[in-house]
């Protein structure tokens, strides 16, 4: 198998650049080793006081690994994925190895159209229900990377995720640390990372909403205000077991869901407060079912277009 070249080195960097991560940090870095790609965490970027344990550092890494395993199809590539875990090399969390094409490679390569298509959008959705069929196509694609779509289909599940999310964002009000940490990322004009302003999306007029208000600074608080949709679709992802690992796994199902969801005409935002707390976190999960580590609250609906968040270049993610 030859390595790629430098043109496909560039594509596969701009594919995983273009993953969602928490407060759009972009806590990424790669090294290309012939045909392994690593990727390694980038401190400077972490959230210590909003993600003291990692959890969302690794689900953002796992979504630029799925970003390249797409992208890695695109050029006919198959790929694998290890997790590492070296304590020589510490920021290594993931190798992914381009590899000879194969059964995956094709259904892959169907969402390499979505990846800068993609969006957080925290508008409001129209009033209308997701098909069944695709429903069940999400569902699938959650399976195919070894974790579960919980869709929240009774009011009551709906008012108990609420009162954990609020529960989440008082707790996000009252410590300080964490409100003057994500005054560093959201907020005002943005470049190169971080949330702008002008992602945030307004403000929700009901306590109930399913829209999560990200302003840090004063000016963001005094954005314009709108009804959200009356009946949200919610989903919980969820995992066996809990770890590196697995958040890394949840991470490479939650953009294989969220692609798989633009691919057919969904918006799509996280609703993850609750899943951010230690304390909260447990509220979230089904109590009935087997699949019982939330990792992510994903909202699905039809939303007007917006624009995407900034990038770093990617010059500035390539570790020689």
């Amino acid at each position: 198998m030859l390595p790629p070249t430098g043109r496909d080195r560039d594509e596969l960097l701009r594919a995983a650049v273009a993953a969602p991560s928490m407060h759009n940090t972009q806590p990424w870095r790669f090294r290309f080793d012939g045909c392994v790609i690593e990727v390694h965490r980038d401190r400077a970027r972490e959230l210590p006081a909003e993600d003291p344990d990692r959890r969302m550092l690794h689900v953002s890494l796992g979504a630029a690994v799925f970003n390249l395993r797409v992208e890695a199809a695109h050029l006919a590539y198959g790929s694998q994925v290890r997790s590492v875990l070296d304590r020589a090399r510490p920021d290594l969390v993931a190798e992914v190895e381009l590899v000879g094409a194969g059964a995956e490679t094709e259904e892959l390569y169907r969402l390499a159209p979505y990846l800068q298509v993609r969006r957080t959008n925290r508008q409001p959705y129209q009033d209308r229900r997701v098909p069944d069929e695709v429903r069940r196509l999400l569902d699938v694609s959650s399976r195919l990377e070894g974790t579960e779509l919980q869709w929240i289909g009774d009011r009551a599940r709906l008012k108990w995720l609420y009162l954990a999310t609020n529960d989440a964002d008082l707790e996000d009000d009252r410590n300080a640390a964490r409100s003057e940490e994500r005054r560093l990322w959201v907020g005002g004009d943005r470049t190169a990372d971080g949330i702008p302003s002008t992602a945030l999306g307004p403000r929700a007029t009901s306590p109930d909403s399913p829209a999560r208000d990200m302003a840090a600074m004063p000016a963001d608080s005094g954005r314009p205000m709108a009804t959200f949709e009356q009946e949200p679709q919610l989903a919980i992802l969820a995992t066996r077991r809990d770890g590196p690992a697995e958040w890394l796994r949840a991470g490479q199902a939650m953009q294989r869901v969220l692609l798989e969801a633009t691919a057919n005409g969904l918006s799509t935002s996280l609703l993850n407060q609750a899943i951010e707390h230690d304390t909260l976190r447990w509220l979230v999960h089904d109590p009935l079912g087997s699949w019982t580590r939330p990792q992510a609250v994903i909202r699905f609906g039809y939303g007007p277009p917006v624009p995407p968040t900034p990038r770093r270049p990617i010059s500035d993610v390539l570790l020689r």
